[in-house]
């Protein structure tokens, strides 16, 4: 909506992104915010705002305290922050100028807003969002035949991983890259695949999914984020330290940020290899620490356990008891 507010009431403003190119002093007056990503936004949004107040008041009537906790919530609203930034921002304009730009925005897509959304357990809440003549029927969907087997196949670790990792470097192949960079609709193609491929695969490491079918424990969660970290990591290094210019549509436009093609490439590699690794690396650090509370809770339950055996047998800690 402030978007919108603004493109409309400042000259100068584009509506959409563009291949032009633009300089580094005239970037905020080029935002970019399409009509389909701000009502997406907006909506999203409102259900998540909605569902949140209704699980909360819920909570409150049966005396179960919230239903779902602060920290999932602030998570949420992070993450579609983060989604509206990287596609309705100046930085998508900046996209067609830098391509460190367009790595940033990626980096974003892939691996910031995707798990934070997941986090706040967006499908719970804006089920609760909607209308109550609505949720049956779109339950219902969701457990039919074909549309439980093919969410099923979709979000098998390995197939969730497949997918993800293959449609990074797909749209990183030059010829797709440099026509994403000049035609909307495929821009448009690019960032969705990347988003819906993130979701699934971040769907099957986060642990606000642990109750889905095919999500990982955390160990199995470990080394599938460290393989997909390892991948882009070679992405990265192969931008990085790649000869020659990969996508010459950036020469002759980078340098009005003061850089060559070259370096501005070397620079977007950087980024693929370093910011993004360390978000893998905060996401298995984190999914070690789970693993470790995983495990003191059943340490925790084993001396109840057997002293449940023992009230069984008869047994005391000194010895079997002796009945006399």
């Amino acid at each position: 909506m402030l978007a919108l507010a603004v493109s409309g009431g400042s000259p100068g403003i584009a509506s959409a992104h563009t291949s032009q190119t633009v300089a580094p002093a005239d970037l905020m007056r080029f935002w970019s915010p399409d009509p389909l990503i701000v009502v997406g936004v907006l909506i999203a949004g409102w259900l998540y705002a909605h569902g949140t107040g209704r699980l909360r008041e819920a909570g409150a009537r049966t005396g179960r305290g919230p239903i779902i906790g602060t920290g999932r919530i602030i998570a949420f609203w992070c993450g579609l922050l983060t989604l509206f930034i990287a596609l309705a921002s100046p930085l998508d304009t900046a996209t067609a100028t830098v391509f460190s730009a367009h790595m940033v925005q990626h980096v974003l897509l892939i691996a910031v807003a995707p798990p934070l959304l997941l986090l706040g357990s967006p499908l719970t809440v804006m089920m609760n969002g909607l209308p109550r003549s609505w949720r049956r029927p779109l339950a219902r969907i969701g457990t039919r035949p074909l549309p439980a087997v093919v969410l099923g196949f979709l979000t098998l670790p390995a197939v969730a991983w497949f997918l993800h990792a293959s449609t990074l470097w797909l749209w990183h192949e030059p010829t797709l890259y440099q026509a994403a960079v000049r035609h909307e609709g495929i821009h448009f193609a690019e960032h969705a695949t990347f988003v819906i491929t993130a979701l699934l695969y971040w769907w099957t490491i986060v642990p606000a999914s642990r109750t889905a079918k095919n999500s990982l424990g955390p160990g199995m969660g470990i080394l599938s984020v460290f393989a997909m970290g390892m991948q882009g990591a070679a992405l990265g290094a192969l931008l990085t330290f790649w000869g020659g210019v990969i996508y010459p549509i950036y020469i002759g436009r980078s340098e009005l940020w003061g850089f060559s093609a070259l370096s501005d490439q070397r620079l977007a590699g950087l980024i693929m290899w370093i910011p993004a690794g360390s978000i893998y690396v905060v996401a298995a650090l984190m999914l070690l620490g789970q693993w470790f509370r995983l495990d003191d809770e059943q340490s925790s339950l084993l001396p109840s356990a057997h002293q449940a055996i023992r009230a069984q047998t008869g047994e005391t800690e000194h010895g079997p008891a002796v009945v006399g």
